[in-house]
């Protein structure tokens, strides 16, 4: 029996953040930030600037950090410590959001002459900044010099999408959306597992949609929740990730590659050619059993007879293990509504799996859908593992952290 797998080797998420404020219009969306990082179990120490607070009173983030927000200029604190260095030395990352032109330019030439700027300056962990400007400023020679100097000295400079600015353009130079933050700070924060370095993974998410005619289609009620939190979990850990899904109802993350596709044809299509270039592949998709023999025009009620004629589609999972090449991890989901192990336990000696993780899809409040699921881990030698019942995104995390566990330990035991 291999060793049992502890979940306290997990680091948790909970981190200090000093979040720097800067004068833009952006501003306002700094709050609802601090409101999700504070959600997500982070400390978040305001700092703004002078012109930041004639957006934003100070108020506001003091009420949502539960910290005091800092703003004067550098100096000593009660206590008679340096105040802005005695702060970044409890923090695990500073993050700037919004970035003003003007800052990043101070930044990026090394200038001290407010709270924020000599914090930057003292900081020795991570960085992440989130600029926010009208267009023409972002695409300036001296801009793209500053932000490309930040880039050089290992800041994260994170940019928003195109869209409508304060100003009235239309373009580049939106700050990032708070939820997408809260992303590229859970991959800076989280902890990297060397046996990931350069590891790639394949994952698989959501549903197919398999057309009966030219407006109806068969799914099934997955959200690729659950998939989507697996691939942003390996590569929070550190490994380069693929992630192939269907038309799922989450956002996916940054720092992915991505493949949409429809049908559970499209994805046999995908994850099949894929499949030689990877070491470890994770399907977590519902894909579609069976698909109708689809009809060329719109099925008229007046005319139908109720009866679907539909054909088996190709069991990817099984293929995979059939092709699958010595040293590549194939990884299964069984979502089942009753003998949920002893069903889990037949797909993995059948599909020739070295992972499979079960779920009773009939629970209430779990699986599809939602955003809680209980996972029973199996492996190859039948030894079992709860992972328990969690949010998701923390129950992504541990699969990777028992995935990699059970990999290095057989690797030692070889």
């Amino acid at each position: 029996m291999l060793a049992d797998f502890q979940a306290s080797e997990i680091v948790g998420e909970r981190a200090s953040i000093a979040l720097g404020i800067t004068g833009g219009i952006a501003a306002y969306k700094a709050a609802e930030l601090v409101r999700l990082l504070v959600g997500a179990g982070h400390t978040v120490y305001p700092i703004m600037t002078k012109w930041a607070a004639e957006f934003v009173a100070p108020l506001t983030f003091q009420t949502l950090s539960g910290q005091p927000v800092r703003m004067a200029t550098a100096g000593f604190g009660r206590d008679g410590d340096i105040e802005h260095i005695s702060l970044i030395r409890r923090c695990e990352l500073l993050l700037v959001a919004p970035l003003t032109a003007n800052t990043m330019a101070k930044m990026a030439q090394g200038l001290a002459d407010n709270f924020l700027t000599s914090t930057y300056l003292a900081h020795r962990g991570q960085t992440m900044v989130c600029p926010a400007m009208n267009t023409a400023m972002l695409e300036h020679p001296a801009t793209r010099r500053n932000m490309a100097q930040l880039e050089a000295d290992g800041v994260h400079v994170v940019l928003g999408d195109s869209g409508d600015l304060a100003c009235g353009e239309v373009g580049a130079g939106r700050m990032a959306e708070p939820a997408a933050i809260l992303d590229q700070v859970r991959w800076v924060l989280a902890p990297k597992l060397p046996f990931l370095e350069g590891k790639r993974v394949l994952v698989s998410a959501g549903p197919t949609q398999e057309d009966v005619d030219p407006v109806r289609f068969l799914t099934n009620r997955s959200s690729g929740k659950m998939g989507v939190a697996v691939a942003a979990a390996f590569r929070d850990a550190g490994a380069e990730v693929e992630l192939v899904h269907g038309p799922v109802q989450v956002a996916v993350p940054a720092r992915i590659k991505t493949r949409r596709v429809r049908s559970a044809a499209d994805m046999a299509d995908v994850v099949l050619s894929r499949q030689p270039d990877v070491d470890i592949i994770v399907m977590a998709a519902a894909v579609a059993d069976f698909r109708p023999r689809p009809s060329k025009e719109k099925l008229k009620k007046a005319k139908f007879d109720g009866a679907l004629h539909l054909d088996r589609t190709q069991d990817i999972l099984a293929t995979l293990g059939q092709r699958k090449p010595d040293g590549q991890c194939l990884v299964g989901f069984a979502a089942e509504t009753g003998s949920v192990l002893e069903n889990a336990a037949r797909k993995i000696r059948d599909k020739n799996l070295d992972f499979i993780f079960a779920n009773d899809v009939a629970a209430a409040g779990l699986g599809f859908a939602g955003d809680r699921n209980r996972l029973i881990a199996l492996n190859r030698h039948g030894v079992q593992h709860d992972l328990g019942t969690r949010d998701k995104a923390a129950l992504a995390r541990e699969l990777v952290a028992y995935v990699v566990h059970e990999l290095q330990h057989e690797l030692q035991s070889n």
